[in-house]
């Protein structure tokens, strides 16, 4: 069974910028289209359907490092 991950946003998203929120992925998952952790985004509407259809389980080796595997 694959992990889904479940967005934190006090812990994942950085809001330091006024107008960009910054998600940031815990070791284990990245974005679909690319091996990206991070991603900006103009609203919580798009960051919140990103992260039901843009984030996959990763298991690069930066990931596996934090992870302990």
């Amino acid at each position: 069974m694959t992990k889904k991950y479940k967005l934190n946003f006090a812990r994942d998203v950085d809001t330091d910028e006024p107008g960009v929120l910054i998600l940031n992925l815990p070791a284990g998952f990245r974005f679909y289209d690319e091996l990206c952790h991070t991603r900006g985004f103009e609203s919580r509407a798009e960051l919140n359907d990103a992260v039901k259809w843009a984030v996959i389980p990763c298991d690069c080796p930066e990931c596996q490092k934090y992870q302990g595997a």
